[in-house]
């Protein structure tokens, strides 16, 4: 990891980002393929990072979750942002620069943090795909085109982050041929995948997530991978 003297928190390889929602422990098996990566926390993420026995790089946010931070070890990076405009993980999401972001702890608990997180993933500037995982779904928010096979029958949300328009799909029960979606007029929940592989092709927009089971994590983490150009 590599810093800037504004904080930024530069990587090279994709990253594990923590949240202080609660962690299913069905998400463990997820780490098998990410058992390399840096890991960083935001806030409250801090405890339940080290309570998986994992060790952070740093610790984002307004540190209002964090308990003893003077006893914190020297090697764990403390940066300290204030302000009620923004939550912790978008805070986090400001200043980390990395290829793929696996976010945890984000997804369960409170609906408003998990909103929070939706809103956050709509407010990102870069077009870097950014992954969630919680117990029951997995998230990834992207920009462009996306591919990846699922089972027949599969659950497939399609959510914009604004505006998005959609020039066609292939594997859905319901196409997105031509069809612009509007968040808070025309989204696409409960989709279904009716063939293989899935796959959209975007036009322009504010960029997008889609959802799957949690059974869906490996392929779904394949996708990011692949979207963000690093080896499978």
């Amino acid at each position: 990891m590599a810093y800037r003297q504004d904080d930024q928190l530069l990587f090279t390889a994709p990253i594990l980002l923590f949240g202080a929602a609660p962690i299913a422990g069905s998400l463990l098996s997820c780490l098998d393929r990410c058992q390399n990566w840096p890991v960083v926390a935001a806030d409250g993420g801090l405890g339940k990072a080290l309570s998986w026995g994992l060790r952070p790089q740093a610790v984002i946010g307004d540190m209002d979750s964090v308990n003893d931070l003077d006893q914190l070890a020297d090697d764990i990076r403390q940066i300290k942002r204030s302000g009620q405009d923004d939550t912790d993980f978008e805070k986090s999401l400001e200043l980390i620069s990395a290829p793929l972001i696996l976010g945890i702890g984000f997804l369960d608990g409170r609906f408003d943090h998990s909103l929070a997180a939706l809103d956050a993933l709509a407010r990102l500037r870069h077009d870097r795909p950014v992954l969630l995982i919680g117990g029951d779904d997995v998230l990834l928010r992207l920009r462009g085109n996306f591919e990846m096979t699922l089972p027949l029958a599969s659950r497939f949300s399609v959510w914009p982050l604004g505006t998005q328009h959609f020039l066609g799909s292939h594997g859905l029960e319901w196409p997105l041929d031509d069809v612009t979606m509007v968040f808070g007029k025309r989204t696409g929940t409960s989709n279904r995948v009716n063939g293989v592989p899935v796959s959209i092709a975007a036009g322009a927009g504010d960029g997008y997530v889609v959802m799957a089971p949690f059974n869906a994590f490996d392929v779904m983490l394949s996708a990011a991978m692949a979207m963000a150009d690093l080896p499978a």
